[in-house]
């Protein structure tokens, strides 16, 4: 019987599963369990089977956050860089979210900062209006606002499209197709995605379905049943807004774009310049760090930025900046507006990677001349040859004027997403089919 019940649990944890069959065989587990539970609760599979469910738990409680489901890593991105709580939901301040694209780790603090209500309304009296725009909004604010995670996942995505890809976005707000967003539509944001709570002043309770202490085996059994199948747990916490009240909280985005009573309306254009003010504002911030005080940086800088959020080996990346130490012939670096543009191409990712697709299936080298114009033809702009002949020193591994798409936009990819999305040749094997089973597994 133990040994039935230890293969179902196997046969759960290495994926070989459907959502059907999960519930077959783990309704079959937990029955084995519990038909069992009293006579050996010091059998591996109870430890094992509990290992697995207090693991998102030590997570969470690491960073101080109640969630129903395995934490992503945009959420502990967010969390590691978040450091106001407001009636116990975690949000980031304007200079967080610089940081968090910015730096490999935050600042040091001992704990978040807990806000209250004059505090915070104070605060976000002070909000600037949005008229005309600011490319220098989230550094002049400083730590002088607040960030939620919803309006987070909405700036990086911002962040990270073309200026073509703003009107869609716009018509994605737009419900009403009145040329305008008001507040309310905005507020469909928060809608898409789970506010993180803070649990760092509250206490767990068990509910009436679960009486025993955790440490007790039966445990295993009430969490494994709730979490897999009913999606809750039998563990809840108590907090003082709902969910509702806290999607409607005002926050520094929501009054900037909307003003202090929330009677403003964005249009288009209005929009369009917010998108391109945030973009430029990341791309100064970016350049000036590596600039060192200069109005050019240098091209072993400029590869160190570029592969700033990638996710390669260690021996890949010193031999990405060997190669340009190697072949440097001149000492030019690469200017603000040199910069800029390379920015904008990297926002039109996707659309170079769609044009040049024959090229990365069939892995054929493409020559400078045949880049420069895949970039012009799907961007609409001409890379300066500066930029062109630097990325060429990075990526063209035999020195033979080639370079193999795949391995560049497997690379850009990682440096637009900043390590926070998979790469676009990711290929697909059993480790991933695990991961993303056991991630169906973790979120109920």
């Amino acid at each position: 019987m133990f040994r039935g019940a230890r293969s179902i649990y196997r046969w759960m944890t290495v994926g070989k599963l459907d959502r059907n069959r999960l519930f077959i065989g783990g309704t079959a587990l937990l029955g084995t369990i519990a038909s069992t539970a009293t006579l050996r609760p010091d059998l591996p599979i109870f430890r094992e089977a509990k290992a697995l469910l207090m693991q998102d738990d030590n997570e969470n409680s690491r960073l101080k956050v109640h969630t129903d489901h395995k934490l992503t890593q945009r959420e502990i991105r967010f969390l590691r860089f978040a450091s106001i709580e407001y009636d116990d939901v975690i949000y980031m301040s304007p200079m967080d979210f610089i940081d968090s694209l910015t730096l490999d780790h935050p600042r040091e603090r001992v704990y978040r900062r807990v806000m209250k209500p004059d505090d915070l309304t104070r605060l976000l009296k002070k909000t600037p209006p949005f008229r005309k725009g600011n490319k220098t909004l989230f550094r002049s604010l400083d730590q002088g606002g607040i960030i939620s995670y919803s309006e987070y996942i909405f700036l990086l995505t911002l962040l990270t499209k073309s200026r073509a890809a703003f009107k869609i976005a716009f018509m994605m707000f737009d419900e009403d197709d009145s040329g305008y967003v008001d507040r309310d539509e905005f507020l469909m944001i928060r809608s898409l995605t789970s506010s993180l709570r803070s649990i760092r002043f509250q206490s767990m309770h068990k509910d009436e379905s679960c009486q025993l202490e955790p440490s007790d085996f039966s445990f295993v059994v009430n969490r494994l049943s709730s979490k897999l199948f009913a999606g809750t747990d039998a563990y809840n916490i108590e907090f003082k807004k709902s969910d509702a009240e806290v999607k409607r909280q005002d926050t520094t985005l929501l009054l900037h774009l909307f003003g202090i009573s929330g009677g403003s309306k964005l249009s288009y254009e209005q929009f369009q310049t917010f998108c391109a003010n945030l973009q430029e504002e990341l791309m100064e911030i970016e350049f000036h760090e590596f600039s060192r005080g200069r109005n050019i940086i240098s091209p072993i800088d400029f590869a160190r930025l570029i592969l700033r959020y990638t996710i390669v080996h260690e021996n890949d990346y010193s031999k990405y900046i060997s190669r340009v130490q190697e072949r440097l012939t001149t000492e030019d670096g690469i200017s603000m507006e040199q910069w800029r543009k390379f920015s904008y191409f990297l926002n039109s990712l996707e659309d170079f990677a769609t044009a040049v697709r024959l090229y990365t299936n069939a892995d054929m080298p493409v020559s400078k001349k045949e880049f420069s114009r895949a970039v012009r033809s799907t961007t609409g702009q001409e890379l300066d040859q500066n930029i062109v002949d630097m990325l060429f020193k990075i990526f063209d591994a035999n020195l033979d004027g080639h370079l193999t798409y795949g391995e560049f936009l497997s690379v850009m990819n990682d440096r637009l997403h900043r390590g926070l999305k998979g790469r676009l040749d990711k290929k697909w094997d059993w480790k991933q089919f695990k991961s993303c089973v056991m991630t169906e597994v973790s979120r109920g």
